[in-house]
């Protein structure tokens, strides 16, 4: 490898300790390397910043300009508490109401950071009053964001087809979908039956009501009917139609604001400017990875692995890694998307899509991890007392998961012909 290019790994692997080590997005980090590792490789001014993901920043706020009338109204409130109400004091149920919840809410367009910061207070509150594992509530809850999160309508699956286009990859964005959520489903029954599910269905039905422990029980207001009918109106225009994902969310956001006119300041300082910094500082980076060659060394080392299964599984075991020491997923996939692609550009559209469900299963299993945004959350809503107990088994099992995943996951693409 030439200077540049080994240069730009330095400067990765600098911009993700520096992030970690001092608690800094990792897009403020990202783009100021982007314009050193620009400037030594010679790239031209006007083309350091050309990977700036305008088109998924505006997705991003639109999505979220929507999505959040539903949050400030109350009305996801109200849906938490229809659920528990069906649980009809079977405590077993009650993680996977979360886990319901979490995956349509990310399934329809929130990002998923987004869905677990709305879930977990209520998830870990649930947890206390009921006698629950909170490691159990913790990894249900937030695998039900995590099925969601790879939707056609979801900032994630929108950053894989940005980043897999950019080299002529072909891929199912449905197939990625469904296998990811019918893989996180499988994982997270075996953590339900692993950590004390057994136990909470052998409890059988209880009498003592938990709905009071959640906000929502109130009369409906008419912002909370609007924001939800808005999100229907979305979904149907998008999936049933085919419109425009960012229009259609710009639009039904405006009419909310303009009919029920929350505060300004409120909107704008919701949005999630946080994840759209990063998202833009990793992709401006890559891009400019791009341009000095590093991806087309890495993978023509890679290309050179015999067989093309174990390239895979080497991808797998660095999105693992980084996965587990990384606060979020959307950096990792910026990171190791572009890698695989052009590490094996020559798989069929099933056999692509099969390898990005392994890498994908496996950065989000591990995602709960301590050192992750969602392990923090977590960790955040849990007892002082349960704190240490939790930090270890979130550890353990992200950990664990990293290990064992990527290898247990090649019987995927081996399934597909590689």
């Amino acid at each position: 490898m030439n200077f540049p290019e080994t240069l730009s790994l330095v400067l990765l692997v600098a911009v993700f300790v520096l992030a970690i080590w001092r608690d800094v997005n990792v897009g403020l980090v990202a783009l100021p390397a982007a314009f050193v590792l620009g400037t030594v490789a010679g790239v031209p001014k006007d083309k350091i910043l050309e990977g700036f993901p305008g088109a998924i920043v505006v997705l991003i706020i639109g999505v979220m300009y929507m999505f959040g009338h539903a949050q400030r109204s109350g009305a996801i409130d109200r849906l938490v508490h229809g659920v528990i109400r069906l649980s009809g004091g079977r405590d077993w149920a009650l993680p996977w109401g979360m886990f319901l919840i979490g995956a349509v809410l990310s399934a329809i367009g929130t990002l998923p950071s987004a869905t677990v910061a709305v879930m977990l207070p209520i998830a870990m509150r649930l947890a206390r009053n009921r006698g629950i594992d909170p490691v159990l509530m913790a990894l249900v809850a937030c695998s039900g964001a995590s099925v969601g999160g790879f939707s056609p309508l979801s900032p994630w699956g929108q950053i894989v087809e940005t980043l897999t286009a950019k080299v002529h990859v072909e891929y199912s964005p449905e197939l990625l979908f469904w296998g990811l959520a019918a893989l996180k489903t499988v994982t997270t029954v075996i953590a339900f039956l692993c950590l004390g599910g057994v136990g909470l269905i052998r409890r059988g039905r209880t009498t003592e009501d938990t709905v009071p422990a959640v906000r929502g029980a109130g009369p409906w207001t008419r912002y909370q009917i609007g924001s939800l009918a808005g999100i229907g109106v979305f979904v149907v225009a998008v999936l049933g139609l085919g419109a425009n994902v960012v229009f259609v969310s710009l639009a039904v956001g405006l009419v909310l604001h303009l009919v029920f006119k929350p505060a300004p300041r409120q909107v704008v300082g919701e949005m999630p400017w946080g994840v759209i910094l990063l998202t833009a500082g990793i992709m401006v980076y890559v891009a400019n990875l791009e341009h000095a060659g590093t991806l087309d060394a890495i993978s023509t080392h890679l290309g050179g692995i015999s067989t093309p299964l174990l390239a895979v599984l080497a991808v797998s075991y660095l999105a693992a890694f980084f996965a587990t020491i990384e606060s979020s997923t959307v950096a990792v996939l910026g990171v190791v998307i572009p890698l695989v692609a052009a590490a094996l550009p020559d798989q069929t559209a099933t056999q692509f899509t099969m390898i990005l469900i392994a890498i994908c299963g496996t950065i989000g299993t591990v995602a709960i991890s301590p050192l992750h945004l969602g392990g923090g959350l977590v960790l955040a809503n849990t007892e002082e007392s349960q704190t240490k107990y939790v930090f270890r088994w979130l550890l353990g099992w992200s950990i664990g998961a990293a290990v064992v995943l990527p290898a247990a996951l090649m019987v995927l693409p081996l399934a597909a012909g590689m």
